[in-house]
């Protein structure tokens, strides 16, 4: 059995965790932009929140659908260099 390489574990759980982390601010900020009528006014905390989850959800997805996009290029790479490998000797 082949050993895994685990920084190639820890980026696939940096992407994963980016792409679920920007779902689940988009899903938040969705709340606080069309809140239930009547509901009063957030603090200025939540509005700062608001606005930082706002400037991030963005570029967190971008940056984790590209780490998920390029490390399956780097694994169908892999595994046509290991393919090749075993033809050539075989």
């Amino acid at each position: 059995m082949r050993k895994r390489n685990p920084w190639i574990g820890l980026l696939w759980g940096i992407g994963i965790a980016l792409v679920a982390g920007g779902y689940a601010a988009n899903f938040w900020l969705q709340t606080f932009y069309y809140p239930p009528p009547g509901t009063p006014s957030p603090g200025p905390v939540v509005v700062f929140l608001q606005d930082l989850a706002d400037n991030f959800v963005s570029p967190s997805l971008y940056v984790g659908f590209g780490t998920i996009a390029g490390l399956l290029f780097l694994h169908a790479r892999s595994r046509k260099r290991t393919k090749k490998s075993v033809d050539s000797h075989g």
